[in-house]
Parts: structure tokens; C-alpha cells; sequence
């Protein structure tokens, strides 16, 4: 749990961090995302007590979405039956997420697509029936009001009653200010990635982020520290 003692960061300082790790130093982006997954799947495996209940990981088309894709191939490896949503069609992700995308199908899993109001307006036995969902949507980059179905999916999500694992900050809130961009995922636990993201202690933060736990995912202590 965030103790105070790291530095909160803006999200321009968080992406010049990222990149001087990734274009700099030569970590592999992908390398980084198998971590934040690792990650994620821990917090739910936490909330879980080991038990293998049905987990929903509810993703984005970006990178923060490939975080909950690689969070899902952990968490398929210890035995958790998956539900495993995509809010795009899943041929249209590129880069890193498009590989964890592939790596699922590969192992069996489905991924199911909700690119549409409709789509998500049919979630609701689809998450309530799941033991815990990890959120996915959007990450820290996010800005302005959300758009459709993404505003849909985080209302689905939170009134599945469900414990939320939020993957570097719940999807909705603005990194900087905290504040909420129409609607906003309310997690249990928020595991943010490097450091903290000041959105989550400011403004309407607290009341989404739940427990934060922040993980360093293999980022050089160099880039970390001021």
C-alpha cells in the first residue's frame, strides 16, 4: 500500500519516464507490460484469497489494455477461468497488446469484443457473475469527457458489485487533476505503475482509487528517483 513515500508524478513526467526507459535505455515495452501485468494479477489473486473464481479483465485498445491482457495470461496460468473483454475489434490492436491478444487466443481463451452502447448494455450478468474485474479501459493519458462505449462499460463495471483491480489509475479520472471525466471506475485496489499518478491522491481520487499500491514493473531506480 502507497505510503507517501515516493514522489507523485504528472503524466508528463510519468511518459518521459517510460520513454527514457523504453527509447534510452532499451527496455522492451513488452517487457514492461508482462510486469504491470504480473502485477495486477497479484492485487487479484489478493482479493481472491487464491481462490480461482471467474475474473473479468476489461480492456482498452491501447497499452493500458495490454497491461489487462498480460494480467489475463498470468492469471490463466494459475488456473482462473477468464472473461475477457476488448472494447474494439480485437484485428484492429496493434503493437504490444495485439501480441498478448494473440497469445490468449493461442492458449484458448476468448476475447470477447464490445465496440458499441449495445455491446455494453449486455455485460451486466456477463460481470456480475465474475468473482472480481480488472480494469483496463484507459490509462493515464486519457482526456476529456469519455466517449461511448467506454462511459457505458465503466457504468456496467460499477454496478456489477463487484471488487475492481484499476490498472495504473481507474479508468475516468484525470491523471493530473483527479478529476472525474463524466464517469469514473470506483476500484478496490488501484495498482499504479513507477510511481504515483497525481490524480489519484487530489480531488475526486481518493474516493475511485481504493488501495493504491504502486510497483516499480522493472523500472531503473535512476528513472524513479528525483
Amino acid at each position: 500500500m502507497y505510503d507517501g513515500s515516493l514522489p507523485a508524478v504528472s503524466v508528463a513526467r510519468m511518459r518521459s519516464i517510460d520513454a527514457a526507459a523504453i527509447e534510452t535505455l532499451g527496455i522492451p515495452r513488452l517487457l514492461l507490460m508482462e510486469h504491470a501485468g504480473l502485477a495486477l494479477a497479484r492485487a487479484v489473486r489478493t482479493l481472491t484469497s487464491n481462490s480461482p473464481v471467474p475474473i473479468a479483465v476489461c480492456c482498452g485498445a491501447g497499452f493500458n489494455g495490454g497491461d489487462g491482457l498480460a494480467a489475463a495470461r498470468h492469471l490463466h496460468g494459475w488456473g482462473y477461468p477468464l472473461r475477457i473483454l476488448v472494447a474494439r475489434r480485437v484485428d484492429r490492436l496493434r503493437e504490444e497488446p495485439a501480441v498478448y491478444a494473440r497469445i490468449l487466443r493461442g492458449l484458448g481463451c476468448e476475447l470477447r469484443e464490445c465496440a458499441t452502447v449495445e455491446g455494453a448494455a449486455e455485460l451486466g450478468p456477463w460481470l456480475a457473475d465474475a468473482g472480481a474485474i480488472i480494469d483496463a479501459l484507459l490509462g493515464i493519458g486519457a482526456a476529456g469527457t469519455l466517449r461511448e462505449p467506454i462511459a457505458s462499460l465503466i457504468r456496467r463495471i460499477n454496478g456489477a458489485g463487484k471488487p475492481v483491480v484499476s490498472a495504473d489509475i481507474p479508468s475516468g479520472l484525470d491523471g493530473d487533476t483527479g478529476r472525474i471525466q463524466g464517469v469514473a471506475v470506483r476500484a478496490a485496489v488501484t495498482v499504479t505503475f513507477g510511481l504515483p499518478k497525481r490524480g489519484c491522491l487530489m480531488a475526486d481520487g481518493p474516493a475511485h482509487v481504493g488501495e493504491l499500491v504502486v510497483d516499480p514493473i522493472t523500472l531503473p531506480r535512476m528513472l524513479l528517483t528525483p
